[in-house]
């Protein structure tokens, strides 16, 4: 009889080293299903995001489109002046996951260095820093939980951070009060209120979109209506980003079976970055090692109040 208690405890223990293992197996694989990436223009102008695996791929290539009336831009509201594009109008977001790496490709009308613009700090208004989320969580949860991550790829930007890359434990603030952008105080931010922006985009004739995801998600199922974060404030820097395009499109991005005929804005910003470097957060093979001897512990501790 001891001797069956003692085989079923050690198959228990077992059993449990073998849930933990394959978890952390699944986490170090580091599938990105389920990840929220997003981006908003320093201004707070447009805002668009994907969410993996909300679409089916393409070459491995996932796209989530933006609404084409929704880049506010200032008189001319969500349209452009004649025979231009509207600068403030980001068509959509693509993202390849490999085995080693994360492409991401940005598609709008706004420039890499920015679009001049003589009342804003730096003189111009550019893209803010791309966040994601691995947690499944809504934007401030992410960040209050240190589960954001951040890219700073636009050197003229007003980011917090300065070295081009991806961050963890990433803090977010808002550039909007130094960009000519959607304050809290004086628009209420992306949905708070008559003059947000949300409101406006409605005023002017728009059609309000955010790719794969919805107002919700930043504003944290609407406890948060003035939500304007937009750049890094702080992180940890993990790693380096490569471009693959900065402008126009490339044969370098054209390899990875990117789609260029999938939207029409006249920017395509690309670069890719290592998937080890996002993978480092979550638990080592030895850690999980960890975990099972005190499964097993666990058991032979029961083990020998059975057999005392």
């Amino acid at each position: 009889m001891k001797t069956q208690n003692l085989f079923n405890l050690l198959k228990v223990g077992i059993a449990t080293f073998g849930i933990f293992f394959v978890a952390g197996q699944g986490a170090y694989a580091s599938d990105l299903k389920g990840t929220a990436f997003s981006i908003s223009l320093e201004c707070l102008n447009d805002t668009t995001g994907l969410l993996m695996g909300q679409n089916s791929a393409a070459n491995g290539w996932q796209y989530a489109f933006d609404s084409n009336k929704d880049g506010m831009n200032g008189n001319y509201w969500v349209g452009a002046a004649p025979g231009k594009v509207n600068p403030y109008d980001i068509s959509g977001m693509a993202i390849k996951e490999t085995a080693t790496s994360i492409i991401v490709a940005i598609n709008g009308n706004m420039k890499l260095t920015g679009e001049a613009e003589q009342g804003a700090a730096g003189g111009q208004i550019g893209y803010g820093d791309l966040f994601f989320n691995m947690a499944g969580k809504t934007f401030d949860n992410a960040m209050s939980g240190g589960d954001l991550f951040g890219i700073h790829f636009a050197s003229a930007n007003a980011s917090g951070v300065q070295q081009l890359g991806v961050y963890s434990g990433v803090q977010a603030k808002t550039v909007t009060n130094i960009k000519e952008g959607y304050t809290v105080a004086t628009y209420g931010g992306l949905a708070g209120g008559g003059n947000s922006y949300e409101s406006q985009v409605k005023q002017g004739g728009g059609i309000v979109g955010y790719g794969d995801l919805t107002s919700s998600y930043f504003t944290n199922n609407g406890k948060d209506n003035t939500f304007n974060l937009n750049v890094i404030n702080s992180g940890n820097y993990l790693s380096g980003i490569s471009f693959l395009a900065q402008g126009n499109i490339t044969q370098q991005l054209l390899t990875t079976g990117y789609d260029a005929s999938k939207f029409n804005g006249t920017q395509t910003i690309a670069f890719e970055f290592k998937k080890s470097s996002i993978v480092q957060s979550t638990p080592e093979p030895a850690s999980l090692a960890g975990l099972g001897i005190v499964g097993l512990a666990l058991a032979s501790s029961k083990l020998r109040k059975k057999l005392a």
